[in-house]
């Protein structure tokens, strides 16, 4: 017992010194610093999008008529954008349509071996997800997914038929004022190309180029 009263005694006197240098201030003027991992952090740019609410594209790609295939199809869209995520558009398109099939094995359709096929329609479009796409470790780009629908008019075989129209696009910012957009988008009518007024649904696939201003 006695040999280990002075053993006792240290262990004390240890915890009395510990608790006593926990309860010393630090000194005046030094802060404590956290310990920050040595992080390699991207610094990624993404451009702004144009203040300005018009928007002009040119488009190309290609539609597909019901019965008659897929043939090239080119117009212009003028878009007002009346929020970030909601516009209103009108657009213009044209394409020819052949009858090579109907010549090669039945009677033309047409007069020629072709007609021509424009539209004209007013639409509204919305972003359903805004998203960034990245290029490299250092560049993203603005954008986002896209619904788009509306109606107007088809001029074809000298007839004029309302026409719905209903699409899915994704759209890109490389800068402030110029957007991208690859969209697919199809067209609902009713017409009397072979004698009988009938459903047609037409698809089209088209790459657009625009500018805002």
């Amino acid at each position: 017992m006695k040999r280990s009263l002075p053993s006792l005694l240290i262990i004390l006197l240890a915890l009395a010194t510990a608790v006593h240098a926990q309860e010393i201030p630090a000194p005046a003027g030094e802060e404590a610093r956290a310990v920050e991992p040595a992080l390699d952090r991207r610094e990624i740019v993404v451009p702004g999008i144009d203040t300005e609410s018009f928007e002009v594209s040119l488009y190309g790609g290609v539609l597909n008529v019901e019965n008659f295939g897929g043939e090239p199809v080119y117009g212009l869209r003028v878009a007002f954008h009346l929020a970030q995520d909601l516009f209103i558009e009108a657009s213009y398109g044209r394409s020819e349509v052949s009858d090579d099939v109907f010549h090669r094995f039945g009677p033309p359709l047409f007069a020629s071996r072709s007609e021509d096929l424009e539209y004209y329609h007013a639409s509204l479009g919305y972003t359903i997800l805004p998203a960034e796409f990245f290029f490299g470790k250092r560049r993203a780009f603005a954008g986002g997914l896209y619904l788009v629908g509306g109606a107007g008019v088809t001029e074809f075989d000298g007839d004029d038929e309302f026409t719905y129209n209903l699409g899915l696009g994704v759209r890109l910012f490389p800068t402030d004022w110029l957007v991208l957009r690859s969209e697919l988008r199809g067209y609902a009518m009713e017409w009397d190309v072979f004698g009988e007024e009938e459903n047609a649904y037409h698809m089209e696939a088209t790459l657009n180029i625009g500018v805002f201003f």
